[in-house]
Parts: structure tokens; sequence; C-alpha cells
């Protein structure tokens, strides 16, 4: 059986062009039914290279008529370039025209590219790469892409990096150059911001000389309902002024702030200085699984096997006893009290037949961390019993999630990966749109017509 795949263009003269043949001899089986992948291939290729040719010859042809004189202009020369798309690479001839001589401006002599098309490569193949990139490995999205699509689109490993990373310059570019105007959507008051997060990732760095690895920030601020935010970037790559301006603009992307705007962080001097800055109205809450994540490291050391066996058993009860109450003191806001508490569990480490003991010795530096850090952020203490029985928030899970969604998973765990600074600072703004499902709006402004393929992605 042979069956042919002709094109035919509606407005050419000329007879259907053959873009494949598919011969099938012999017994059908499971290999043979339907079309290979291969096959598939070399179809899609032959297709899109008609369709792109025609497109262009046609583009040529209304563009060389004047509008001004109606002159028709001459073409000047002919350069050669190629059309990278989803569906196979195709060579072109990109014309340029002369002058026609009339005084109107768009008379002049131009080169027929495309509106909006950049270095001839179509919209929706920088979309796939970068999508792809920001969930995968960028040899990972190579592979990907040379398995299913025509085998000369050319994406190999170093063309998805640089492709994805000029996605994240551009959106970088945009934050730029719009951070003072005003955000869209933040005259909806259904989308006022409720909640914000900051935490810390860590990312390993390829550059031995700048140390073994570098402070990602990663944000997550949440609005009414289900709309919420993502950011993050590299700390030492953005001064903070540029930070300050991140951070607002999301939050006005969200909507305006309102009075009771709450902000997490897990205490870090640097995240406080930055909330202090961009939202210093807001109410900073200290995060609550932080907070007693030091408490359990110190009832650890109390109830050891060597406290048990070297600290007086009167001692070591009342040092348990003392760091219950302290964490019951610290649950219900009392952060005066919890204060007290920690000078009194002070004293009986600093007691003749307890301050030379290993467990006192380990204990009293751990005490003093803890009274440092309880006393510099006592404003970010509520009653955090109180709090949770009303069905607020007390911790920052929400913006934890953010932290192995954004940074983790595609950059550390399970992948022994080195970046850049800027490598992964670009990626991060990439990933942070796919994350929120907000890349395909950006690729509908930058090319109008654009449509998103984010449902087929998600299918793949």
């Amino acid at each position: 059986m042979k069956l042919t795949v002709s094109v035919a263009v509606s407005d050419s003269t000329g007879d259907n062009v053959v873009v494949a043949e598919l011969h099938r001899d012999g017994a059908v089986t499971a290999a043979s039914l339907g079309l290979t992948l291969a096959e598939a291939k070399e179809l899609l290729r032959g297709v899109q290279r008609q369709l792109v040719q025609a497109q262009l010859a046609l583009h040529v042809e209304t563009q060389r008529t004047c509008r001004a004189c109606g002159t028709r202009r001459q073409v000047k020369e002919r350069r050669r370039a190629r059309f990278k798309s989803l569906f196979g690479g195709v060579p072109v001839s990109v014309a340029r025209l002369r002058s026609c001589g009339c005084p109107d401006a768009a008379s002049g002599a131009k080169t027929l590219i495309p509106e909006g098309l950049n270095r001839w490569v179509a919209p929706e193949l920088e979309y796939v790469e970068s999508w792809l990139a920001a969930k995968v490995s960028y040899a990972r999205s190579s592979d990907l892409l040379t398995q299913l699509l025509p085998a000369d689109v050319g994406s190999s490993t170093s063309t998805v990096r640089r492709r994805t990373l000029a996605v994240g310059k551009r959106l970088e570019k945009e934050l730029r150059e719009t951070k003072d105007a005003p955000a869209p959507g933040a005259e909806k008051d259904s989308a006022t911001v409720i909640a914000a997060g900051l935490d810390c990732g860590h990312v390993r760095s390829c550059c031995p000389q700048s140390g073994r690895s570098f402070e990602v920030v990663v944000g997550r601020i949440l609005g009414r309902g289900a709309s919420s935010r993502s950011l993050g970037f590299v700390r030492t790559i953005e001064k903070s002024a540029q930070s300050r301006d991140r951070i607002r603009w999301r939050v006005a992307q969200e909507g305006a702030t309102t009075d009771g705007l709450t902000v997490f962080t897990d205490g870090d001097e640097d995240l406080r200085r930055l909330q202090l800055a961009v939202l210093p109205n807001a109410e900073h809450i200290l995060d609550w699984y932080h907070l007693t994540r030091k408490l359990t490291v110190l009832k650890n050391v109390v109830c050891g096997k060597e406290a048990v066996a070297k600290l007086p058993p009167h001692h070591q009860h009342k040092l348990y006893l003392g760091l219950s109450s302290l964490k019951w003191r610290l649950w219900h806001g009392q952060h005066a009290r919890a204060l007290s508490k920690v000078k009194e569990l002070q004293r009986i480490l600093r007691l003749p037949t307890v301050r030379n003991k290993p467990t006192a010795r380990r204990l009293r530096p751990l005490l003093g961390k803890l009274f440092k850090f309880l006393k510099s952020n006592a404003d970010s203490l509520p009653d955090y019993g109180k709090r949770y029985r009303e069905g607020k928030r007390i911790a920052t899970s929400f913006v934890e999630s953010a932290v192995n969604q954004l940074v983790d998973k595609r950059m550390s765990k399970s992948q022994q990966m080195r970046w850049s600074r800027k490598g992964a600072h670009l990626l991060i703004q990439v990933r942070t749109e796919v994350v929120d499902g907000r890349l395909t709006s950006h690729f509908e402004r930058w090319y109008p017509g654009f449509r998103g393929v984010d449902v087929a992605l998600e299918v793949a």
C-alpha cells in the first residue's frame, strides 16, 4: 500500500507539492499500524516547510506595493536565514526592498521580517523550551525535544539554556521598566493581599572562589481566595533597592494591601530588614515551627543519656520542666515571662553542682542564643494559641513550599547541579512564572495572536 500526502496552496498556480509518501507492505502488525514517530516528524517537517515558505512569499508580495504612491518596489537583495520552530527548521529567503522615492516614511528601504519575530525563532518553540527547562534540567529538556520533535529543530542543551535565560532577561527587563507603573489588577479589591512570607534556600555554586553555595530569597504573597504570587532572586545579584522594588511590584499585582497584612519569616535578620523596608506597616510574625525547633534542640540535650547520667536528677528535672513551661509561655504570647524563664534556666546552669557538667557547657551557649533571638523578635511573638484557635496562620508552610517548588526541586534535590549566580537568578524568574501559571500571559503579550499550550504540555 502506498499513501501520498500532498499540500496545495490556494494562492499558488502550481501543482500540489508532495510532502511525504508512506509505504506499507505485508501483513498488518502492531508496529506497522498507523504512523510511526519518524514518519510523523517527516510529515510535520514537510507541511511546515510549505506553509512557512508560502506565507513569506505572500508577505513579500503584499509589502512590495507602496501604500503612499502605489509603486511596486524592487527587491534589492535576498539573504538566507533559517526559521526554527517546533516542527522543524525551514530555510527561508529574506528580501530587502528598495525605496520607491516618495516622501512617505514607510516607503524607505527595509528588510521584510515578520513583525515581532525574534532571531527567526517561533514563539511556541521558545515557550516550550522555557517551560520544559523550568521544570527539568536543560539536558533532559533537550532530550525530550529531540525525541518528540523533528530532528533539525536544533534544541541542543546550550540552545535550550540560552533561550530560557533570554526569557528570564526579558522578564527582568519588564520588571525594571514597569516597577513605577500601576500594576495590573491593583484596583481589584477581591485580590487584596492578606499574607506574605519570606524564606531562604541555598544552591551549590559552580565558582569555587565564591564559596560552596549561595543564598536565594523566595517569597509567596497570598491574596483572598486562591490568588497567590511567587517571587525569587539571588541575594547577591540584586541590590537592596531592586529587591524592595520586586516585592512591592508583586504585592501590587495582587491588589492594594490592607491594614491586616501579615508577613511571616523564620527570624532571619536580613529578611526582617527587607520586610521593614518594603512593608513597614505590616504585622510581622515569627514562624512557630522555627521557634519550636530551637526548643526541641534544648530538650534533646536535657533528655539525653549524658544529661540523665551526669546531671543531678532534681536539676535535670527542673530543666525539663522549665523548657516545657517556656514553650507554653511562648505558645500563649507571654514573651516577657518567657525571657524570665530563660534567665531562670541560665541560673540553674550556673550552680556550682551543675556548671562544670558537659551538658551544662552545651546548654549555656544555646540558651544564650535563644535569649538573644527572643529579645530581638519580641514584637513578632503573638498569641499563637489564640491565632490557632481562630484558624489563622502561625507558620510559614506556604512559603516553605515555595522554596521547595522554585529552588529545591529544580536546582538541588536528587540532582548534582552547580549554578552560576546569574544563571540561577534568571532561571528562577522563568520558573516563578511557570509555577504561578503566568508564563502564557507573558507570551500572549509579547506575541499578539499567540495561544498558550499549557494544557497540551501538562498532558504530555
